[in-house]
């Protein structure tokens, strides 16, 4: 219901301590005001409490800009009104609740509106006189007569002036002011006005001067009459305080005071201006007197409720009357103190935290003289409610750890990491051996609880496979989690027996391997050998390793000297093709001799590479009809993106690349598709590079583009790279200069090596650069030249394309470790989080700094999935696929999106919005970039105020479906895509997470 919607915003800006702005409060007040709907009475009764408590919040902070217009028929009702926009209101308020800090805002009466001009009745046309003298040449000759104290003569010239059209206008106003001002003929500057036509008549300031002359008069109704189809914010001094006697002699002393107001605001003086006030405030004063003596005594006896209500009747016929002010503040300090023993006693009466913490609450707000005292109480029932639950807790850890239960006892671990003591923690750890290894985990963490349950579930699970005595497979799985568990006995001891039983099985292969590879009777078969041998020496220590790799290297070199036969060449040749290096292969193809067997491999080669196109239709729609909500006909599984494409996955053969710049997309299909993962991109060039995520050793070089498709290239990791012991491939870049070589980013324990690989029948390293600690980021920094970012969490470095430090690069990022969210390749700049967001150079210098940027802590753990540096505008992913806008310049959140209905690249992004229709080949683009103000709403979530738990708790509140959510379009007739949605709908059901 969109009433309990405004009651959850009002109760939230009501407990928050952000001031909201006046229109945001007036517009809670006339959402969750009751007066008009069908509700419950406790919720009317919730409604009424709300709308008191805003209109206090609106008045104490917002008052100078309203005045308080009392009902005609009730003295206690009073309506809050805008003192210039007489459109804006605040709706009723009853003058018993406002608080005296609201009434003490409220300057002086403010002006009251007159009502609306309406249009004047006809008057029987005046004969009109004679053509006679022109009205300005009239009003040349009345004032000479004036100077010669001729008055009767500049009388009768002036009173026979008749207007013929408006532009006659203003010596008509002069000369009837004249007769008013200088001359004091009322009558004949009626009479004159009332001989004009009706068209003059009906102008604003004739029939203003109209009024006043009826005024000056004393015909009082006339001029009443008159006045009220005037508006009087276009009337002049005297006008105005000719309305205000009249409407202090009709007995309307506020709507008097107000109009007596702006009279005393417009220039010149007027001396019957004090004598008026004076009598409007004694009027005043006379009628709100006599409340104020009643409320003595009842306030003498104690009966607060009876003196309040005769004070604010008071109030409400004297806004201004201090003592009545001095009163209703000395019975709120009562009613206060009344309450503050009552809470006293309340807490002294309950047996419980939970029971004391409540009362101890609203005596934070009210008792300031025992702040000190209040606040030290709260602590002590937080400590011992905190004890208890900890308490709690263990003894649900040793049930469940019984039971074995162990996903919920990592639950438990988790919140006693944060809420419990550390020898308590120890306690807990100590209920099983395996909560050993997590105890002072730094490493795990680190990492979102989801992600860090998953991991030691694992570790959990190969336990109980190796008590089984099942050891198949289980050093693989302990090597993927040993970087968060290395160090703790519970791990060490099992990897330690897993891996020597693994390192002899591999001294003996590898011996038999040497063997038969010093044996060979050719090049190639040698080489096989040595490929077989270098993936069995990755599992032996570091130093047999080596000696391994010596002899390996030795006898290569050996058969290499050897006369090398037309197979030799043949298979060399074969190899080039396969890891795309064009250059060796054209050499080896002039020195063989056997086409026929060159034709064939050519062939196999250009078939194992080959790749279907199918060209897929885009329409880029300038103004078709969003609905960023839902997701789209046909959501696709996101694989990567570059600075120009997108990459989607249809199924396990099928890849689809829309190049956004150009508007064009197309289908791509081949076996070798299949588990591919995106890692690097040349977009100008339309080059790919993949990596196969099930194997973790092959990585694919492809060319996709609307015209050509093939692969390029077939990288076997272990057959190109060399590496020690425990290796991990952290991110593989291409370079942009030479096709066959490659930058890649390997951790091998505690160590970083990275290296730049030249592919060729025998690669080699090219160059290297080494650096410790865990690696938190690998991106490219630029093409041509190549560059590459590399974050760790010692230290922050962008290394050229020869793997240097590029001269004058900051020592001091290379030792601090930065949080980087995005890296523009076009500029070489670093996006970074460290309190707000900055912006690094390619001499990682701060260049630039978004201040107001303080949710920008949470944009990492978010996830970021682009930045238009254009905007300065970030995209989030949130939980249940759906994700929010993020501005860096005015620390707003945009609503919620279904993260699937975007598509964006990669930084510098643009945002795009999509539809796609598989059967019919076609994509619909919307560019949104420069439209997401007017298309979506925007907050302020957290503030620079709040710690990192307060903004991450203020964030988290996006898991709630129908908070800050946009609402799905209701679907036009004949949509056949979309179900009507349901009425007074305003959430929608979260899209599914993309992959």
């Amino acid at each position: 219901m969109i009433w309990e919607k405004h009651v959850r915003r009002a109760e939230a800006v009501l407990g928050s301590s952000r001031l909201p702005g006046a229109e945001e409060i007036i517009s809670l007040i006339k959402g969750v005001n009751p007066t008009s709907l069908q509700l419950s009475e406790v919720d009317r009764e919730t409604g009424y409490r709300l709308k008191d408590s805003l209109q206090n919040l609106l008045l104490e902070n917002y008052g100078q800009n309203f005045r308080l217009v009392p009902h005609p028929y009730s003295d206690d009702i009073l309506l809050i009104r805008h003192r210039s926009n007489p459109t804006i209101d605040a709706c009723h308020t009853h003058i018993r609740v406002l608080s005296v800090k609201a009434l003490d805002a409220i300057d002086e009466p403010a002006p009251i509106k007159a009502p609306a001009t309406t249009k004047p009745s006809p008057k029987k046309k005046q004969k009109q006189a004679k053509s006679g003298t022109p009205a300005r040449e009239a009003l040349a000759i009345a004032q000479r007569l004036l100077v010669e104290y001729d008055y009767s003569g500049a009388e009768e010239t002036l009173a026979a002036i008749r207007v013929r059209d408006r532009n006659e206008l203003a010596p008509l106003i002069k000369a009837v002011r004249m007769l008013v001002e200088e001359m004091g003929t009322y009558e004949s500057a009626a009479a004159t006005i009332l001989a004009q036509p009706d068209d003059v008549q009906a102008d604003r300031q004739v029939r203003e001067l109209l009024a006043l002359t009826c005024y000056s008069r004393g015909m009082i109704p006339e001029a009443r009459a008159l006045f009220e189809n005037l508006r009087p914010d276009t009337l002049g001094k005297s006008a105005l305080f000719a309305c205000a006697d009249i409407s202090f002699r009709d007995g309307n002393l506020s709507t008097a005071l107000s109009l007596l107001k702006l009279a005393e605001a417009k220039e010149g003086i007027l001396p019957a201006e004090t004598e008026l006030r004076n009598k409007i405030e004694q009027r005043m004063r006379a009628e709100a007197e006599p409340l104020l003596l009643q409320a003595r005594p009842a306030l003498a006896a104690g009966n607060l409720d009876q003196a309040e209500a005769l004070i604010r009747q008071a109030l409400a016929r004297y806004p201004h009357y201090p003592e009545g002010r001095c009163l209703l503040r000395e019975i709120e300090a009562r009613r206060t103190e009344e309450e503050i023993k009552a809470l006293w006693l309340e807490y002294e009466r309950a047996t419980s935290p939970q029971e004391r913490l409540k009362p101890l609450a609203k005596l934070q707000e009210l008792d300031r003289s025992s702040a000190d005292r209040v606040l030290a109480l709260i602590e002590k029932e937080k400590g011992v409610l905190k004890l208890q639950s900890v308490d709690q807790r263990l003894g649900e850890l040793r049930v469940l750890a019984a039971a074995e239960e162990w996903s919920d006892c990592f639950d438990i671990l988790m919140w006693l990491s944060r809420e419990g003591e550390a020898r308590r923690l120890e306690e807990a750890c100590a209920v099983a051996p395996l909560f050993s290894v997590l105890q002072g985990n730094r490493k795990l963490m680190k990492l979102p609880d989801e992600e860090a349950k998953e991991i030691w579930l694992s570790f959990v699970a190969v336990k109980a496979q190796l008590s089984a005595g099942k050891r198949t497979g289980c050093l693989e799985r302990m090597e993927k989690i040993k970087q968060y568990f290395c160090g703790y006995p519970e791990f060490d001891e099992e990897y330690a027996g897993l891996l020597e039983t693994e390192r002899e099985l591999a001294r003996s292969a590898a011996s038999d391997l040497m063997r038969r590879m010093f044996q060979a009777e050719s090049l190639a078969e040698a080489r096989t050998y040595a490929a077989r041998l270098r993936r069995v020496t990755t599992k032996l220590p570091a130093e047999e390793a080596a000696r391994s790799r010596e002899y390996r290297d030795m006898t290569l070199n050996y058969h290499s000297y050897r006369i090398q036969t037309e197979e030799d060449k043949l298979e060399d040749y074969r190899t080039a093709l396969l890891i795309g290096n064009a250059a060796k292969a054209a050499a080896l193809k002039d020195s063989i001799e056997d086409r026929e067997k060159l034709a064939s491999i050519d062939k196999e080669i250009a078939d194992y590479f080959a790749i279907e196109i199918e060209p897929v239709t885009v329409i880029v729609s300038p103004d078709a009809d969003l609905d960023l909500a839902t997701k789209p006909q046909v959501p696709l599984i996101l694989v990567g993106e570059s600075l120009l494409h997108k990459l989607f996955r249809e199924d396990d053969e099928t890849i689809l690349v829309i190049n956004v710049a150009k508007g064009t997309a197309a289908r791509y299909r081949s076996p070798n598709f299949k588990d591919l993962g995106f890692l690097d991109s040349i977009p100008d060039r339309d080059l790919f590079l993949l990596a196969n995520a099930e194997t973790s050793n092959h990585v694919w070089r492809v060319k996709l583009s609307e015209t050509e498709a093939h692969f390029l290239a077939e990288i076997v990791i272990n057959e190109n790279f060399t590496y020690e012991e425990n290796p991990s491939f952290q991110g593989m870049l291409m370079s942009s200069s030479k096709d066959n070589d490659y930058y890649a980013v390997i951790t091998e324990g505690e160590n970083v090596r990275v290296v730049r690989q030249s592919l060729d029948v025998v690669s080699t390293t090219v160059r290297t650069f080494h650096v410790q600690g865990e690696v938190t980021c690998v991106s490219r920094g630029s093409y041509r030249p190549d560059t590459l970012f590399l974050g760790t969490e010692t230290g922050t470095f962008l290394l050229n394309s020869n793997l240097d430090l590029p001269h004058g690069q900051s020592r001091t990022a290379r030792t601090i470790p930065m949080q980087t969210f995005a890296v523009d390749c076009d500029k070489l700049q670093v996006y970074i989080r460290e309190g707000t967001v900055k912006v690094l150079n390619s001499k990682l210098r701060i260049i630039k700094q978004y201040p107001n940027s303080v949710a920008g802590g949470l944009i990492c753990r978010a996830g970021v999935q682009g930045l238009c540096t254009e905007t300065d505008v970030a995209l989030l992913s949130l939980a249940e696929g759906k994700g929010t806008f993020y501005n860096l310049n005015t620390n707003k959140f945009s609503q919620t999106i279904a993260l699937e209905r975007m598509m964006w690249t990669d930084t510098p992004t643009r945002w795009h919005a999509y539809d796609y229709d598989k059967d019919a080949s076609t994509l619909i683009l919307w560019d949104i970039t420069r439209q997401l103000d007017t298309l979506l709403e925007w907050r302020i979530i957290c503030t620079a105020d709040e710690d990192d738990d307060t903004q991450v708790a203020k964030v988290r509140q996006f898991e709630d479906p129908n908070f800050f959510t946009l609402p799905p379009r209701t679907p036009v007739q004949g949509d056949a895509e979309n179900e009507p949605a349901p009425e007074n709908s305003d959430t929608t059901e979260p899209a599914k997470p993309s992959t």
